[in-house]
């Protein structure tokens, strides 16, 4: 299991458990997942499903581009045997070639779909910042902290906005649609 995934639980397992105490102690701390909240807003299932149609798309285009270039593979290493020695270099560099230019297209495509992540999730991180921002204000909280981040090990009782700013989000995204 991902370090990440299991510190996340056990701060979700203490914030579940100490929500009703924390409130009633007046506990200033909270906690908020954001990668729970970038899977679970309409803005973040959107820009998702946008990727994974994009990475279909491209990965049966490279599938594609993957087999020609076996299929000449194939013809090549048929033929070596009768083909002159010019023949054969000329062949093997130009597969050596196409295959050079797939592997270009595939780590191209990976840094795009990463840089698009990217984009995605800083849009609604920075809403969300916002949301955190007024939420805290208004409750009085001193610190609120990114639930699966590796620096945070343990917080004693915090209090978990994740399911509220889920809901904030979706409402203020609601009337930015309504504006428009």
């Amino acid at each position: 299991m991902h370090l990440n995934f299991i510190i996340g639980l056990v701060v979700f397992l203490n914030a579940t458990q100490g929500v009703a105490v924390a409130q009633a102690k007046g506990n200033k701390y909270a906690v908020v997942d954001m990668q729970k909240v970038i899977l679970n807003v309409e803005d973040g299932k959107v820009a998702r499903a946008k990727l994974e149609k994009e990475m279909k798309a491209k990965e049966k285009e490279l599938l594609t581009k993957k087999s020609e270039l076996d299929k000449m593979n194939k013809e090549w290493q048929s033929e070596a045997a009768i083909l002159s020695e010019e023949a054969r270099r000329k062949k093997q560099q130009d597969f050596q070639q196409k295959f050079m230019e797939l592997r270009n297209q595939e780590m191209t495509f990976q840094q795009e779909i990463r840089r698009k992540e990217q984009m995605a999730t800083q849009k609604i991180a920075m809403s969300v910042g916002q949301l955190v921002n007024k939420m805290s204000a208004k409750r009085g909280y001193e610190m609120v902290f990114e639930a699966n981040s590796a620096g945070l090990l343990y917080l004693k009782d915090p209090v978990d906005l994740t399911k509220e700013v889920i809901a904030a989000y979706e409402k203020d995204s609601k009337k930015g649609v309504a504006k428009k």
